[in-house]
C-alpha cells in the first residue's frame, strides 16, 4: 500500500539495469576503507543518464546500461555513447569517468576503429561482461565481502540481498509518486549502508519476495533455453554464437523489461483461472517448449524485429494481418486442441474462462491474439475461430469481444514464411 496502485516496476528485483546499478554500488562500497568515506557517496537514478555516482555531490561516473543480447559490434550503441559523452561533459565535471554497461560483449570494443574507447570505459566485472543470469550471483558476492569484513555473519547474505532490493524498489516507487518536478533521483550511499547494517539485525525472512525471485530466475532461464534451442534448430548456433538479429531475440530483450511477470503470464495463458493466487503457477505455465515453439518461432518466422513491441505486461507484434484496431498481435498459449474435436462447447468454455481473467482484459482489447489452433472439424479456420468466440457469451459481445480477435498461430506463421516476412 505504501507504493501506491500505480503499477510501478519492481526496478531493482526484477530489471537488469537495477541489478547492475547495485552491483556496481556494492563493489564501490567494498572498495572504500573507512565506513564514514562512504557517506559521502551518493548515486543519481535516471535524471540524466540510467544512473550516475556522486562524491561530495560532484559527478565521478556516469553510466549507460544496455541488456541486448543481439548486439556485438561497437557502432551500435553509438547513439548512447554520444549521448552518454555530451552529458558527462555538460556536468559539473568533464573529467568523470563513462561506463557503457552491457549484458553481452562487445567483439570490436578495442579495434582500432573504435574512437569511443579513448573516452568511455566497457564495464566488466572481474575481467568479465555482467550477463542477464550472472548480476545476482556477483552481488551476493560483494555482500558476503562486506558482512565478512564488518565480522557480521556471511550467512545472512539473502536477507541482506533481499532488504537491498526491496529498498531500492521503495525508492523507485517514492521518485514516480513524487512527480518529474518535486522528484529527488538522489539516493546516498549511507541509506544502502543502513540497509545493510539493520537487515543483519533482522530474524525473519522476506518469504515471498525469494519466492518471486526464484520464479523470475526460472523465466529467466527458460525463456534464454527456449531461445538457444531456436538458435541451435534454425541458425544452427547458440544463442550465445548466434550473430543474427532477429524478432525473436528482441523479443527476448523485451522479456527483460517486463516487470509484472504475473500478468505476462496470465497473458500468455488467458484461459487459465485456477491457481494464480499461488506464484508458483507462473512456472507452471511459461513452459520452455511452448515458448520456443509458439512464440519464439512466430516472432522468428515475422523477420521484422522493428515490429516488435513491448511493455512492462509483455511482449507485442505489429503485423498487417491483423484486423484489431490497434493492429498489435499478442502472442499467447491459448490452445484449442485439446477436447475441441467437434465440440462446440468446449471452446465456449475456454473463451469464458478468458472472461474471468478480468485483469488482462484490458490488455487484449483492441488486439489480436494467437491461438494453438489443433483440430476442429480440421484445423481452425479464422472464421471459425471468430465463430465460436463470439458464441461463447452473445450478450457481452459489445463489451468484450468486438475489439478482441483470434488469430491462428500455424496460419500466420504460414502467411510469413510464404511472403518472406512481416512485410507491409
Amino acid at each position: 500500500m505504501s507504493r501506491g496502485n500505480d503499477a510501478i516496476p519492481t526496478w531493482s528485483g526484477f530489471n537488469y539495469q537495477g541489478k547492475v546499478m547495485l552491483l556496481y554500488i556494492l563493489k564501490l562500497i567494498n572498495q572504500i576503507n573507512k565506513e564514514e568515506d562512504g557517506r559521502v557517496y551518493s548515486v543519481n537514478l535516471e535524471e540524466i543518464e540510467d544512473f550516475c555516482i556522486l562524491r561530495d555531490s560532484e559527478y565521478i561516473s556516469f553510466h549507460q546500461v544496455k541488456a541486448w543480447l543481439s548486439v556485438t559490434k561497437w557502432s551500435s550503441y553509438s547513439t548512447a555513447m554520444d549521448k552518454l559523452l555530451k552529458h558527462r561533459n555538460g556536468s559539473s565535471n568533464p573529467m568523470a569517468k563513462c561506463y557503457l554497461m552491457v549484458a553481452r560483449d562487445v567483439a570490436d570494443w578495442d579495434e582500432d576503429s573504435n574512437t569511443y574507447n579513448a573516452s568511455i570505459e566497457l564495464y566488466k566485472h572481474d575481467s568479465k561482461i555482467v550477463g542477464v543470469c550472472d548480476v545476482k550471483d556477483l552481488i551476493i558476492e560483494e555482500i558476503k565481502k562486506f558482512l565478512t569484513g564488518k565480522g557480521y555473519d556471511a550467512t545472512q547474505f539473502e536477507i541482506v540481498y533481499g532488504e537491498l532490493c526491496l529498498f531500492l524498489d521503495d525508492r523507485i516507487a517514492l521518485m514516480h509518486k513524487q512527480g518529474t518536478k518535486k522528484r529527488d533521483y538522489t539516493i546516498p550511499f549511507s541509506s544502502f549502508l543502513n540497509v545493510i547494517n539493520q537487515s543483519v539485525k533482522k530474524e525473519h525472512v522476506r518469504n515471498e519476495f525469494y519466492l518471486k525471485e526464484k520464479i523470475y530466475d526460472y523465466i529467466m532461464e527458460n525463456a534464454e533455453m527456449a531461445l538457444d534451442g531456436l538458435c541451435q534448430d534454425i541458425c544452427e548456433d547458440s544463442l550465445e554464437d548466434c550473430r543474427r538479429v532477429c524478432a525473436a531475440k528482441v523479443a527476448y530483450e523485451k522479456i527483460m523489461e517486463i516487470s509484472d511477470y504475473t500478468k505476462f503470464c496470465k497473458v500468455l495463458n488467458p484461459d487459465k483461472i485456477d491457481g494464480w493466487d499461488n506464484s508458483l503457477a507462473m512456472a507452471e505455465n511459461f513452459p520452455i517448449k511452448g515458448l520456443q515453439n509458439e512464440i519464439y518461432f512466430l516472432l522468428y518466422q515475422s523477420k521484422s524485429p522493428e515490429k516488435i513491441l513491448g511493455n512492462e505486461n509483455g511482449i507485442y507484434l505489429q503485423s498487417k494481418y491483423s484486423n484489431a484496431p490497434n493492429r498489435k498481435i499478442i502472442p499467447t498459449l491459448l490452445d484449442l486442441t485439446s477436447g475441441c474435436r467437434g465440440k462446440r462447447k468446449a471452446l465456449q468454455r475456454i473463451f469464458q474462462n478468458m472472461i474471468q481473467n478480468t485483469d488482462i482484459m484490458d490488455i487484449l482489447e483492441g488486439n489480436s491474439i494467437t491461438v494453438i489452433p489443433g483440430s476442429y472439424n480440421g484445423f481452425l479456420s479464422q472464421t471459425q475461430i471468430t465463430s465460436g468466440w463470439k458464441e461463447s457469451n452473445p450478450e457481452k459481445i459489445n463489451h468484450y469481444y468486438r475489439e478482441i480477435e483470434l488469430i491462428s498461430s500455424k496460419e500466420l506463421q504460414d502467411k510469413f514464411n510464404e511472403n518472406g516476412g512481416n512485410h507491409d
